[in-house]
């Protein structure tokens, strides 16, 4: 009958458990059609099993042992609880031999990798873990790493990033697929776990710390996920299917800020300019600026800051841990820390090929000509005007010239806002003197007193190449 109910006693327990036989008997194929499904893996796949010894992982490795994959399993062993964490290592060998599984297992010193680290003691066994987990699967040619969270582990972590703050791929969860990591067990609540252990009279090891409430999860799944099923008896499922509604539209923002960065987002060399007449706040436009800034390192925080402040004056800066951000007007130009300052270069000879942190140039002595380059990357300058030894540096706060086609003084600053030249690339621009004028601003203007003439007989020109 499909919801006939048995009494079965287990090994250790002196009680009778009451199973649903409707619910265990159909884990096996609930589990091998959602592997199908989501194209998890196949036969000719060969699978490594994270295998703790827990109720979890045991039932996972059973499934896929039943269902015929090609399956070896890997224990880690964070020496953290003593004799029972060789206890946990020798059952689950045993329990590979038992079943002739291919078994791999390894110690780890996980509290002085920790403090080496600077990482709590289960961020430092998370990392040991699957870096070990990677080697193996290098070394032994598997092809996925399968682990055996579920429904329930899929509440805890959507709540618990919820709680902690988080953007829409916190909200979505425990990915079923992440790069080479498979979990076909995500969409299963634990009682149907248990339900099958006790049905296949399956031995596991209890972590006893996982009762313990001093872990944030912990606490959570002890305390918090109790009182939330009293409104609602199915958090498990109702969680599985927001999370597959965070996952498309994770998808659809991350799609779309794709689409932005392709349209607006410019690089040249190692700086970027990302015009902004794609932004609209009111639809959408924050959480697509959050994505493309979130590889340069820029936080929540600052994501809110850098919107609120493209209504306002140009030249606000943020700092990430890389990079400089700078509101231009219309733009933002990001360009990494720790720039070349104070660059000081001095030139001889009237024939030369330098080279600056940001551009390089050469210069050449010729006769004058009816026809010269008229290129801003290109100065032509009247030779006899110019004195040598040249110098060429960063610009200075008080620098002046005199702008081609002006008459007056300008200050070098008010030039280059004239010029719209962001603040974070202000120290790229290179500056050419004679005698302490400055006789170029490179790539963008001569200054008048050095400028060709109907009585310049020789020319000097100065091209640069490589501009960033």
């Amino acid at each position: 009958m499909p919801n006939e109910l048995v009494f079965i006693r287990f090994p250790n327990e002196k009680k009778l458990s009451l199973i649903k036989i409707s619910e265990v008997s159909t884990l096996l194929n609930q589990v091998k059609r959602y592997i199908n499904k989501n194209s998890l893996f196949s036969k000719e796949d060969k699978l490594l099993i994270a295998l703790s010894g827990g109720l979890d992982s045991i039932v996972l490795t059973h499934l896929l042992f039943q269902l015929d994959f090609h399956i070896a399993v890997a224990h880690c062993n964070f020496q953290l609880r003593g004799t029972d964490s060789d206890g946990d290592e020798e059952f689950v060998q045993a329990f590979a031999k038992m079943h002739k599984i291919p078994f791999y297992s390894k110690a780890f010193n996980t509290k002085a990798f920790a403090k080496e680290k600077k990482l709590s003691t289960q961020l430092a066994a998370r990392e040991l873990r699957y870096i070990w987990f990677d080697e193996v699967m290098k070394d032994q040619g598997y092809h996925y790493l399968v682990t055996a969270h579920h429904a329930n582990d899929q509440v805890e972590t959507m709540l618990y990033n919820l709680t902690k703050g988080t953007g829409i791929a916190g909200l979505r969860g425990i990915p079923l697929k992440n790069d080479q990591i498979r979990r076909p067990l995500l969409s299963i609540p634990k009682a149907d776990i248990e339900a099958y252990a006790k049905e296949h009279q399956l031995p596991w090891r209890e972590d006893v710390s996982n009762q313990e409430d001093k872990y944030s999860r912990n606490r959570l799944r002890l305390n918090v996920i109790p009182e939330l099923k009293q409104l609602n008896p199915g958090l498990e499922q109702t969680l599985t299917n927001n999370s597959k509604r965070f996952e498309a539209l994770e998808k659809l923002l991350l799609h779309q800020a794709s689409t932005i960065k392709s349209q607006y987002l410019s690089k040249y060399q190692d700086s970027y300019s990302l015009e902004l007449s794609w932004f609209d706040e009111e639809n959408g436009g924050l959480a697509i600026l959050i994505e493309i800034l979130k590889p340069f390192g820029f936080n929540l925080d600052q994501c809110f800051s850098i919107a609120e402040g493209l209504s306002k004056s140009s030249g606000k800066q943020y700092f990430s841990s890389d990079y400089t951000l700078t509101i231009d007007r219309s733009k933002l130009q990001i360009t990494p820390k720790g720039e070349t300052e104070n660059f000081h270069l001095t030139i001889t000879d009237s024939s030369n090929q330098i080279s600056t942190p940001w551009a390089d140039f050469t210069i050449e002595r010729v006769a004058a000509q009816k026809d010269w380059p008229k290129d801003s990357q290109v100065a032509c300058l009247d030779a006899d005007l110019v004195q040598f030894p040249l110098k060429v540096r960063n610009w200075e706060q008080g620098d002046s010239f005199y702008p081609l086609g002006m008459k007056g003084k300008k200050k070098l600053s008010d030039f280059m806002i004239d010029e719209k030249i962001p603040v974070n690339l202000k120290s790229r621009v290179m500056l050419f003197e004679s005698d302490h004028d400055i006789i170029w601003v490179a790539g963008y203007r001569i200054d008048d007193r050095y400028k060709i003439t109907s009585n310049t007989k020789n020319l000097l020109l100065i091209k640069m190449t490589n501009h960033v």
